[in-house]
């Protein structure tokens, strides 16, 4: 595999999270709520600025940016992949009474102006899954929003398999066709071409490792290959690189992290320059089979079928999981990722090692752009156009007037109630970070 490597970046000014609600446009991600060891539930809010690799407490630098809604941990956050959509989508979670919330919020990435959305007409949940997905049929964009765990003073702790639907230009929601399997709460998610998809998680008897996904039809969920996951072998001779005689993997899998990377993005600024193509998703890090620490912060890719980037183990009719270099250390539970939108340059932080109890703050970086094609069209020879009236434009990706891409980045209480039971190729690049040691007793909930 070509260079694939993780770098250490800033740590984000916060003392450790778990359960971030996290997210990005084309040049800053941002980190908000959580459980920090000072509280279960916060509302904390940063910034990460990618050309100086540095935070901004949003929270202290302003209080109209500061997030209006209810403290909160285990909440979910998405932004649209769509070229200078400066929106992003993010709610749920449980409050510091253990309330679980329904709501919705917008937050401009642009003004930093807040506003409420209808809430969901379900049931208020912790950690579900939240896609934001285009509807191949009508191109409209939606969020869709279900699974997780609830609480009700009738029924007590339960998961949950509904899934519901909210129309981002008519601001109603419609209940979706349920998950045809077993409720379940910390699931993995992601879009990918108007496609959602979901599965794996923790249901009621053990950890899951099948994989749904629901077209744009809406009109039922349909069952994947079940998580295996393959290695990809370099061939040194020069011939296609192959793949592994069988799985590296089968684990079933929970709490961990995810992204899509799309490719070029809907609407993309400039047409004129070298650029990647493909849609893959990931998970990374998370919990084992056991609901215990992995050895290592494990990587997949997924393809879909179809996909024009690699044929799978059964064709390119059939989707299959690539295993990806691990990230630091040994996994996490509910760590945070973002994806500088327009580019495969990806964010994975915080998060807790149950094994050393660490609750981490930090920020590595991967470069992923190995995974993706590179298709030139015509336009500037170096792919980058720079205009000193307006914003600068490298590839897809439009940044703020007299802003340049950096490029020198290449060379606890809360938990949950069951775990103890122009460039040819643009600067892609991953993060992750520095932990601080917890010189505190945790509880022995993980």
């Amino acid at each position: 595999m070509t260079d694939l490597t993780w770098i250490p970046k800033s740590a984000c000014p916060i003392s450790g999270v778990h359960h971030p609600i996290t997210f990005a446009n084309e040049t800053h991600g941002f980190l908000l709520t959580g459980s920090t060891y000072e509280s279960t539930t916060s509302s904390e809010f940063y910034m990460y600025d990618e050309s100086t690799d540095t935070w901004t407490d949003l929270t202290a630098s302003s209080e109209e940016s500061a997030f209006p809604g209810p403290a909160r941990s285990f909440g979910y956050g998405v932004v649209l992949a769509e070229s200078r959509s400066t929106k992003a989508y993010l709610g749920f979670g449980a409050a510091a009474d253990g309330r679980r919330l329904a709501d919705l919020w917008e937050f401009d990435m642009s003004t930093h102006e807040w506003r409420q959305l209808p809430d969901c007409p379900g049931l208020g949940r912790r950690h579900p899954a939240m896609n934001a997905v285009r509807n191949s049929i009508n191109d409209k964009w939606e969020i869709h929003v279900g699974l997780g765990d609830t609480y009700t003073d009738q029924g007590g702790f339960s998961n949950l398999n509904d899934w519901w639907v909210y129309d981002v230009e008519t601001f109603a929601w419609r209940q979706g066709p349920d998950l045809p399997s077993t409720t379940r709460h910390h699931p993995f998610h992601f879009a990918i071409n108007g496609m959602s998809y979901a599965g794996l998680g923790h249901s009621n008897s053990r950890i899951e490792r099948d994989w749904f996904v629901l077209g744009s039809s809406a009109d039922e969920f349909q069952q994947e290959p079940s998580f295996a996951s393959y290695e990809v072998i370099d061939a040194d001779n020069g011939m296609p690189s192959v793949l592994s005689d069988g799985p590296v993997t089968t684990e079933a899998r929970v709490a961990g992290t995810q992204f899509s990377i799309e490719l070029p993005l809907a609407n993309a600024v400039n047409e004129g320059a070298s650029t990647l193509s493909g849609s893959l998703g990931f998970v990374l890090s998370g919990d084992g089979d056991d609901h215990g620490t992995m050895s290592t912060g494990e990587f997949h890719a997924f393809y879909p079928s179809g996909n024009v980037l690699m044929d799978g183990p059964d064709g390119p009719t059939s989707s299959w999981w690539r295993r990806l270099p691990p990230h630091p250390g040994k996994s996490r539970w509910a760590p945070g990722s973002f994806v500088m939108r327009g580019t495969a340059r990806a964010y994975f932080t915080s998060g807790y090692d149950r094994a050393d109890q660490v609750l981490y703050n930090d920020l590595w970086m991967m470069d992923l752009s190995p995974l993706f094609d590179s298709v030139t069209r015509d336009g500037p020879e170096n792919g980058i156009v720079v205009d000193s009236s307006g914003p600068v434009v490298d590839g897809n990706v439009e940044y703020g007037t007299g802003v340049k891409p950096n490029r020198d980045a290449l060379s606890v209480d809360n938990l949950d109630e069951d775990a103890t039971s122009g460039v040819s190729r643009l600067d892609m690049q991953i993060y992750i970070g520095i932990g601080c040691i917890v010189s505190v007793f945790l509880p022995s909930l993980f």
